[in-house]
């Protein structure tokens, strides 16, 4: 009996999708396996794989991302960009945050976008699902003539989440940048945050 692990269908998948996805994401080809491996004696196959289903869906967002637009052409994503999605996908299983990672690797793949910058990866990692909503409400106040707000008016936009949740979640985005505040007027979406969200967006015209 063979003593070699059968090939597994993830890690078909993330070859095949990111053959699709362009060159820059051949990484997810050539880096998951090295990272299962690597860990391997200390994780196990099941992490190789949970890792690789990751990279394979965050692939796959990109390509549909990429599709939707019909480009003619792309280019190829950047390493200093293709690795840091790579490292973040793989440890990623949440399908909010899996979005972001693709459309940042679609926007920095796309000719006609500019406003992706590697640590934006880094920033959008430290993120959980609750920091999304918020960042997406400061961003719809920023477009209004009110951009500035306070915890309790999130609590009304946002009312499933408790309001100390929520202010937890204003006091990390503060910290990461991503918002400022005013000792009276109360928060608003900074430049770098404002940048991100546009980094982080599907719609090529954000």
């Amino acid at each position: 009996m063979s003593s070699e692990r059968p090939e597994m269908p993830y890690e078909k998948a993330v070859e095949e999708t990111a053959k699709t996805v362009g060159k820059g994401l051949d990484l997810v080809n050539r880096a998951a396996p090295a990272v299962g491996d690597a860990y391997g004696f200390l994780i196990g196959d099941r992490i190789k794989e949970h890792r690789a289903r990751n990279a394979d869906a965050m692939a796959r967002k990109t390509k549909r991302i990429l599709d939707e637009r019909n480009l003619e052409e792309t280019r190829a994503l950047p390493e200093d960009l293709a690795q840091p999605l790579l490292e973040a996908a793989q440890k990623e299983p949440r399908d909010e945050l899996l979005t972001l990672f693709a459309a940042l690797a679609a926007n920095s793949m796309d000719p006609a976008r500019d406003d992706t910058r590697p640590e934006f990866v880094e920033t959008v990692r430290k993120w959980q699902p609750i920091d999304i909503r918020v960042m997406q409400f400061a961003k719809t106040r920023r477009e209004t003539t009110e951009p500035y707000f306070k915890v309790g008016e999130v609590r009304s936009g946002l009312p499933t989440f408790r309001q100390s949740a929520l202010q937890v979640s204003l006091d990390h985005l503060e910290s990461l940048a991503c918002l400022t505040i005013h000792p009276s007027s109360g928060y608003l979406l900074s430049a770098y945050g404002d940048e991100i969200m546009r980094a982080v967006s599907e719609n090529p015209n954000a």
